[in-house]
């Protein structure tokens, strides 16, 4: 719930935004997510097996960006449901290029998205996006699962 609402009862197209980015994140994973169950773990580690590997990375961070954007506490700082709509539409043509240039059929997101806990204390950002380095074969093994 935005928190322009819980705290002042205030309803906006920028509460809308700001809903709208937790449902991209339980659309990725494929249920509801709650901080409380998870903290710390990458979403990445909880996509939805149906298109863990579908999902092409340079798309990912397109979606990852809407997301953390959606889901700012400070209402100005959300973008309007149409700008989220031209990211989306980006994203999407984005998965369609990588789509056509990919052989093998499968793609391996080397990223990591931690979704803080800080959201309940009122921080800034909801999520945070950090490139994770495979550094040996157990980290590959680790990211395929």
């Amino acid at each position: 719930m935005a928190g322009e609402y819980a705290v002042h009862g205030i309803i906006t197209d920028k509460c809308d935004v700001y809903s709208f980015g937790w449902v991209l994140v339980e659309v990725v994973i494929g249920t509801t997510y709650l901080i409380t169950e998870e903290p710390g773990r990458p979403v990445e580690d909880i996509i939805d097996k149906n298109i863990k590997r579908n999902i092409a990375p340079e798309c990912w961070r397109v979606i990852v960006d809407i997301i953390q954007r959606c889901v700012k506490n400070d209402p100005d700082e959300r973008p309007t449901m149409g700008e989220v709509e031209v990211e989306l539409e980006h994203a999407l043509s984005l998965q369609e290029g990588a789509d056509i240039a990919n052989t093998n059929g499968d793609y391996t997101l080397l990223s990591k998205t931690i979704i803080n806990q800080d959201l309940l204390s009122g921080s800034e950002n909801a999520l945070s996006l950090r490139e994770e380095d495979i550094t040996d074969d157990s980290d590959l093994e680790d990211l395929l699962r």
